[in-house]
């Protein structure tokens, strides 16, 4: 069982992945086992391919993440305050 120890190591290993190689499990130090199980989405890329707004806005994400330039689910929730979502 392979040993995750990174963002990019779990990106890499989602990269591997496709119809031959579709199963993969690994275990994440601290959190524990998982299995990942590859599904072919060809509804979600006809829908990107055909809306060029969407189409736009994935490419830019993917360009932002490829330069390092995001915030994690964890960075962002730790600049947050109650006062955030009171009215």
């Amino acid at each position: 069982m392979k040993n995750i120890k990174s963002p990019d190591e779990l990106f890499s290993e989602l990269n591997a992945m496709n119809e031959k190689n579709s199963v993969s499990q690994f275990v994440v130090p601290g959190k524990g086992k998982f299995t990942l199980v590859y599904q072919e989405c060809t509804e979600v890329q006809e829908e990107i391919e055909s809306d060029e707004e969407l189409k736009k806005m994935i490419h830019e994400s993917l360009e932002a993440y490829e330069k390092g330039d995001y915030q994690t689910t964890s960075e962002l929730l730790r600049t947050l305050s109650k006062e955030d979502f009171q009215r």
